[in-house]
This record gives C-alpha cells, sequence and structure tokens, in this order.
C-alpha cells in the first residue's frame, strides 16, 4: 500500500476513477447528440468536478500521500473521463443509443443528487436536530432547479427561434 498510502486512499481513487468514467459518458453521448447539448452538459460536470476533485485531493493528503503523488494520483484517475467520452462516442453513433446513454447518465446524475443529499443530511451533525427542515430546504432547491431546467427544456424552440 505505499503507492497508495492506505486503503482509504485506494478506494478514493477507484471510486473517483469510476465516476469520472461514467461523467465522460454522458460527455460523448451529450457531444453525440448535439454540439450545444455536449457544451452545456461540460460545463455543468466541470462545475461538479471540481469541488469534488478538491476534496478528493485532501482525502487523499491526509491519507498520507504527498502532494506530488496525491496530485499525479488524482490526475489519473480523473483521466478515466477520457475513456469514457471515447467509448460513448464509439457506441453512441446511433440515436437509439444515444437516448439510451442520455437517459441513463440523467438518471444516475438524479440518483446521485438525491441519494448523496439525503445521506448528508441524516448524518451531519450540524442538522440531526432540524433534519425534516433541513430536508425540506435542500429538496426545495432541488425542485426549483428542476422546474428551471424544464421550463428552460419546454421553451427551448422558442429561446432559439427568438
Amino acid at each position: 500500500m505505499i503507492m497508495f498510502g492506505n486503503s482509504r486512499a485506494l478506494v478514493i481513487l477507484l471510486g473517483d476513477g469510476v465516476h469520472n468514467f461514467v461523467d465522460g459518458i454522458a460527455i460523448g453521448a451529450s457531444f453525440s447528440h448535439s454540439t450545444q447539448l455536449g457544451i452545456v452538459t461540460s460545463i455543468a460536470v466541470i462545475c461538479h468536478e471540481l469541488p469534488h476533485e478538491l476534496g478528493d485531493l485532501a482525502v487523499l493528503l491526509d491519507s498520507g500521500l504527498s502532494m506530488q503523488k496525491a496530485l499525479l494520483l488524482n490526475l489519473l484517475s480523473a483521466l478515466t473521463a477520457f475513456i469514457g467520452l471515447y467509448v460513448s462516442i464509439l457506441i453512441g453513433e446511433s440515436k437509439e443509443v444515444q437516448m439510451w446513454l442520455l437517459a441513463i447518465t440523467a438518471g444516475m446524475f438524479l440518483y446521485v443528487a438525491w441519494i448523496d443529499m439525503l445521506a448528508h443530511l441524516k448524518h451531519d451533525g450540524v442538522h440531526k436536530d432540524h433534519w425534516s427542515v433541513a430536508c425540506l430546504l435542500q429538496y426545495s432547491g432541488f425542485a426549483v432547479g428542476f422546474v428551471a431546467i424544464f421550463a428552460l427544456g419546454w421553451f427551448e424552440d422558442e429561446l432559439y427561434s427568438s
């Protein structure tokens, strides 16, 4: 385990590698559908990944890795996104496969958002006394975001024609 510090670092790197692979699939499927959707998806993934990768780096450093080794291993883990991107572009040639890839990745993002939020709310000591209020506020924010995205999708044609 000298290479990875301790088992926590290995688990973070493996989990992050799979996570980044799925991000790559989402980006590839989006670009296969349209350049515009690919750019929007890429921006969303970047906004999600910046704090996520910084958190991973902090865990890797805390597990005993040097800054240089933690950065290198985190970079190698992040490169799995390119593998997912290429796989998605290769298998996403047909519109039917694109739709399945987009639906699966959207479902995965929703699942992670809901389950991750719920787990953090339930186990975070700050919100234990007011768990239901914190849960209501968090899911209200999620609902507002969902309605905003739905409205943009609903009026997409009108927005592009003006």
